[in-house]
């Protein structure tokens, strides 16, 4: 039987929030990990206060607690993952302690504030000869695995055109004090952070962004303190729109809108020579509280593709062709986990987590690796280059092993 491998959760602070919000380590990573039993161990938890450690560790029966990652991982030498579930402007502190320490890392995105931190991350990853994964975890969404692979074997022909957009009113509705980072430039770092997310969903599917042109702005400034406080100011970005070109001539655009009362979610369309593919959130309806995990919806795939024999038989005026398109089942391969709810964070989480257990006992890379996110890194530099010069800004990777 294979040895599981020792995971210490870096970030695991209960809140108990005003509006039911627990952090993310809360929410999704200490759940998945739990359910991939077979496959981790979780040895250790670890925040900034010993009594929120505490906490964590007895509500999830973890046998040590911390206050100080680099306590922990002396006193812990067995330990062979960090997880790194804490705000970005820390990411590069934790990271760097535990890659010198050996261990393999998840950490959530962004990986640093800017890219010079995410190289010297990845760098020292490399040297180190360990495995590494940035916490884009709808890339491991069936629906979304199921996508690129279609496209690739060629479901919708030649890909034209696409199309994603990320709706929400994070940075419009009332928030909890601690959520506060969230709307500081200062804490998130890029201008770009709150897009990578659906970023390297169409890099995922669709691959590298040779050029971009972009325009982002801060449309909301501040919103009401569900604590009591002064209201929440902001300085992050909180509305992004890119134009996008990938190879062999493909354009699309990417639209992320964290002000929109009531917004859809996200949605990404495909267009090509043969048909089209199309993910969207199915809606649960369960909208009540997001205490816990709660049900938030489910991806889903849907799709066509052209008859062109049939078309050429009984002629069809474009209009009626309009939402011809029917749901499509992803593959049984992309299921990695049993038991867990595919409309809550943790099933995607637990999938990656699932990925990287094994990339690390095949050692091999992951996606998306520190490799990638250093790459996504470059697209983000040159979305801000292009907002500043009001121009198409070529993406240059050269700082990514000399590409």
């Amino acid at each position: 039987m294979t040895r599981r491998l020792k995971v210490a959760v870096v970030g695991a602070s209960i809140s108990n929030s005003p509006d039911g919000r627990e952090r993310f380590a809360i929410r999704a990573h200490l759940p998945a990990l739990k359910a991939l039993s077979d496959l981790y161990e979780v040895v250790a938890v670890c925040t900034t206060k010993m009594e929120t450690a505490t906490a964590a560790a007895r509500h999830f029966d973890v046998p040590h607690a911390f206050d100080n990652v680099e306590r922990m991982l002396r006193e812990l030498p067995e330990i062979d993952v960090v997880c790194v579930s804490v705000q970005p402007v820390t990411h590069h502190q934790v990271v760097m302690a535990a890659l010198h320490a050996g261990k393999h890392v998840y950490c959530e995105q962004a990986l640093g504030l800017n890219t010079p931190q995410a190289q010297e991350m990845y760098q020292l990853g490399r040297i180190k000869g360990v495995r590494t994964v940035v916490g884009h975890q709808y890339h491991y969404e069936p629906a979304v695995l199921q996508m690129a692979d279609m496209v690739r074997q060629g479901y919708i022909g030649k890909p034209l055109a696409f199309n994603v957009t990320y709706l929400v009113s994070a940075h419009i509705a009332p928030r909890p004090s601690h959520r506060v980072w969230l709307f500081q430039a200062e804490a998130c770092g890029h201008p770009g952070f709150r897009s990578a997310h659906i970023l390297e969903r169409v890099i995922s599917v669709l691959g590298d962004v040779n050029e971009i042109c972009a325009d982002l702005a801060v449309l909301v400034p501040e919103r009401p303190n569900l604590d009591g406080g002064p209201p929440l100011r902001t300085t992050q970005v909180n509305n992004l729109n890119y134009l996008l070109r990938l190879g062999d001539g493909l354009m699309g655009t990417l639209q992320v809108c964290l002000t929109a009362w009531f917004g859809l979610g996200w949605g990404f369309q495909v267009y090509g020579t043969e048909g089209m593919l199309m993910l969207g959130v199915k809606d649960t309806g369960e909208k009540n509280t997001v205490a816990g995990d709660p049900r938030s919806g489910e991806l889903r795939l849907y799709g066509a593709r052209v008859d062109m024999e049939k078309l050429m038989a009984n002629p069809t005026a474009p209009e009626l062709l309009q939402r011809q398109f029917n749901e499509i089942t992803p593959a049984e391969q992309h299921y990695f986990v049993k038991g867990i709810d595919r409309g809550r964070a943790t099933f995607p989480v637990a999938q990656l987590w699932h990925a990287f257990a094994a990339a690390i006992r095949e050692d091999r890379e992951c996606a998306p690796s520190f490799r990638d996110e250093l790459k996504m890194h470059c697209v983000l530099d040159a979305a801000e280059q292009s907002m500043q010069e009001r121009r198409w800004v070529t993406v240059n990777y050269s700082q990514v092993d000399g590409l």
